[in-house]
């Protein structure tokens, strides 16, 4: 995290776990709270941000992510994969552009794998990546009525998933807005830290910073998944729902991987999907981990966590993949073994297969 940028979190009351990561601003259950209808503020130093440029960048990145880069625009971003031959995903990726640069953000445990993988892959191509992750800094904000907030305190209309705007607002010059999927209306926007900062000063009037955990809770309810090192090359982009996230397509050509995905799309179905969980008792799982639940009849079903959190009211609330086909026969309640009760969430978005 960028040193200027800390001490400016600090100042407005972030409290800092051992990892290096913001608990909360000093006031943890009004704030965890607050995450069901907003507003809420977080910072979202965790994720590394790529920046790519080069005649030759459109070229090279379309042959390397699962989604098709010509629909990427100054206006437009998308969520994409980056795969490895087997079709397992090493990371998520929000791709977006200004001007002839691509920006890649996604999750910073994996900022050295991607990083490297994409330098041996463009060999002598025309391009050029940079972390910039320390000159742009990136925060989120989220709530019922965030577009309106953005449209009021910015001078700024983003309405639509995945649409990109720059701030209007007199002096905020610069600073990048994106629409993330969401129950609500949620945002990333990324600039340098001086703007940032007025940014943050300038929402933070009609809202609450939260910590880490607590905004990526959006993620879970929204049934968005996250990769990190935990979770990179463990499963085939379909078991991450991404067919249904939009995050692939299949009619773009080769990008490493495509053959199992394209396989996996037109030839059978996804044996594995990720699900969303609530279980009623708090749980100290971290994402890779295995949850192992019990039917009344004492069967086993297994489940791979890919993210989880403390619900607002009681218990956790995961995302985990699974095998889908055991749990038709499953009888009576899921439990953990203490014997709490693990119910399957429907997702916000159909999972049946086409």
């Amino acid at each position: 995290m960028n040193s200027e940028w800390k001490s400016f979190l600090q100042e407005q009351g972030a409290n800092f776990n051992e990892q290096g990561s913001i608990k909360d601003f000093g006031n943890p259950e009004l704030e965890h709270f607050l995450v069901k209808h907003g507003p809420i503020l977080a910072d979202l130093s965790h994720q590394t941000l790529i920046k790519v440029t080069g005649e030759e960048t459109a070229t090279f990145l379309q042959g390397q992510f699962s989604n098709d880069l010509n629909d990427v625009t100054d206006t437009k971003g998308q969520l994409t994969a980056y795969c490895e031959p087997q079709g397992k995903v090493l990371a998520l990726i929000t791709v977006f552009k200004q001007g002839e640069a691509y920006y890649l953000s996604f999750d910073s445990s994996l900022k050295d794998q991607i990083m490297q993988r994409l330098t041996m892959f463009k060999l002598r191509s025309k391009v050029e990546l940079e972390d910039v992750s320390e000159q742009m800094i990136q925060i989120g904000y989220a709530g019922e009525f965030a577009d309106l907030d953005l449209q009021r305190a910015l001078s700024t209309k983003i309405k639509e998933t995945y649409q990109v705007e720059s701030v209007s607002k007199e002096g905020l010059e610069g600073v990048i807005g994106i629409k993330l999927p969401g129950p609500y209306h949620r945002y990333s926007l990324f600039g340098d830290i001086e703007t940032i900062k007025q940014i943050w000063n300038t929402l933070s009037g009609n809202s609450e910073g939260v910590g880490q955990n607590d905004w990526a809770l959006l993620n879970i309810v929204s049934g968005q998944p996250e990769v990190t090192v935990n979770t990179s090359n463990e499963f085939i982009a379909q078991f991450l729902n991404l067919d249904k996230l939009e995050a692939i397509n299949f009619k773009k050509g080769c990008f490493p991987g495509q053959e199992i995905i394209a396989r996996m799309h037109y030839r059978g179905k996804a044996t594995k999907r990720m699900v969303r969980l609530h279980i009623n008792e708090p749980l100290s799982l971290t994402s890779g981990e295995e949850l192992v639940l019990q039917d009344d009849a004492d069967r086993n079903y297994k489940f791979a966590i890919i993210s989880i959190g403390q619900d607002i009211y009681e218990g956790s609330i995961a995302l985990a993949v699974t095998t889908l086909k055991p749990l038709e026969s499953a009888q009576g309640d899921l439990k953990t073994a203490t014997g709490s009760i693990a119910t399957i969430e429907p997702m916000p978005y159909d999972l049946a297969e086409e």
